[in-house]
């Protein structure tokens, strides 16, 4: 298996990698003999095997679209704890959950080998941890820590509810950009049928007149050449408009391309924070100590820059410094999220920080996915009017000489 580490050597500098061995504890171990004192140990692979495994199924659970994978999740983690609150045990909880399912599906065989666990002495955890596939370590842990307290089904509302705000703020952005997306899609459309079809017969008739017809003004004619390019190469552009969509999505899932991009850069930042501060919160609430919370908060973040920043961070509270002079200087936040933090440790209410801190990045998006939508459909209507108004003028100016040697015969 291959991990991928941040570690500090004996000289105090902080160093990068990846290791293959067998299994976390060896790597650790390898990593230990080398004199290495590890801050950040994650397996490359568990990604990977968990977006290749067969959900569709499991979303069937509470019918759930099989195409929006993590609200089976949500939904399991929902029903559970409402089950548990009422006071049912785990295993008759888990049962309940498993009428009306088929067996065999995925649904059935996660829930009936969570029940088998349970059954034969492990706890709640223990049994997630045994199905990692389908649950985070951040799940994992959660469930874990409110154990210890007593309050599993308060953690998995917590989480089903944490869960569910993410996903609706991802899905705010989609909805945000599909009008403003069909209609680009519909005027480029009506563009190309405007510059294949329409300004060639426009360029027919011009050309019928005699010799006055043939010598367009310099507008004209390169409106006509760049049409008549399209329309001798459409297959090439359309093959080159493809590449660019896949080359801009493979990039897009790149933290600090999608940092870089102008208007929304700000707008994936501020959903990487949320997400983060929303996650540590709640792990703190269930009494997850501050370094583990704070590794696997880092884990969500997407943005590489600035899960650089906070693995810099996770270091420095590793070597005694307090979290607000561990917060000190990072790019990322603001004043008034320092000022919290400060607030925060003092009084010793971190989590209800954090989850405040959250609230507030919350806000933020909202603001900036209106400002988006407010913006954007101007500019799709500016550029489709500048883009018409050069076509219109140019085609009318021939037809103005036309008629000027109409008048002079």
């Amino acid at each position: 298996m291959r991990f991928r580490f941040l570690a500090v050597d004996s000289s105090n500098v902080v160093v990068r990698g990846e290791i293959i061995s067998d299994s976390k504890a060896l790597a650790e171990q390898e990593l230990r003999d080398k004199g290495f004192h590890i801050q950040l140990l994650q397996c490359c692979e568990t990604k990977t095997r968990r977006n290749n495994l067969n959900l569709g199924k499991f979303c069937n659970l509470f019918s759930c679209k099989e195409h929006d994978q993590p609200n089976w999740k949500y939904a399991f983690f929902e029903q559970l704890a409402m089950l548990l609150t009422a006071g049912l045990p785990i295993e008759q909880c888990l049962s309940t959950l498993t009428v009306g399912l088929k067996r065999g599906s995925a649904g059935y065989s996660i829930i009936h080998s969570l029940r088998e666990k349970i059954s034969a002495g492990m706890s709640l955890s223990e049994g997630m941890m045994c199905c990692r596939q389908f649950f985070s370590d951040t799940e994992i842990k959660t469930v874990k820590a409110a154990e210890k307290i007593g309050c599993p089904g308060i953690a998995l509302g917590e989480m089903s509810e944490v869960g569910k705000k993410i996903s609706s703020i991802g899905k705010k952005v989609k909805m945000a950009l599909i009008y403003p997306m069909i209609v680009l899609i519909v005027a480029g459309i009506a563009l190309i049928l405007l510059m294949t079809i329409v300004i060639p017969k426009f360029e027919m008739i011009f050309t019928s007149q005699g010799p006055n017809g043939r010598s367009f003004p310099r507008l004209t004619q390169w409106v006509v050449n760049f049409c008549n390019f399209i329309g001798n190469h459409w297959g090439m552009i359309v093959i080159f408009a493809i590449a660019t969509i896949v080359v801009f999505k493979i990039y897009l899932h790149k933290g600090s391309f999608k940092n870089q991009l102008p208007i929304f850069g700000k707008l994936f930042l501020a959903m990487d924070l949320n997400t983060f501060f929303r996650t540590i919160g709640m792990l703190m609430s269930f009494g997850v100590p501050l370094q583990e919370a704070l590794q696997l908060s880092i884990g969500i973040i997407n943005n590489s820059k600035c899960k650089e920043a906070f693995e810099k961070v996770l270091i420095k509270i590793t070597q005694g410094e307090t979290l607000s002079d561990s917060f000190r200087g990072n790019k990322f936040l603001t004043t008034t999220d320092n000022g919290l933090i400060l607030a925060g440790e003092r009084s010793r209410g971190l989590a209800k920080t954090f989850t405040k801190i959250s609230e507030i990045y919350d806000r933020k998006i909202e603001q900036q996915l209106t400002f988006l939508t407010i913006l954007i459909e101007p500019v799709i209507i500016i550029f489709l009017a500048i883009v018409v108004g050069i076509i219109v003028i140019a085609m009318f100016l021939p037809m103005i000489s036309l008629m000027q040697n109409m008048r002079l015969r």
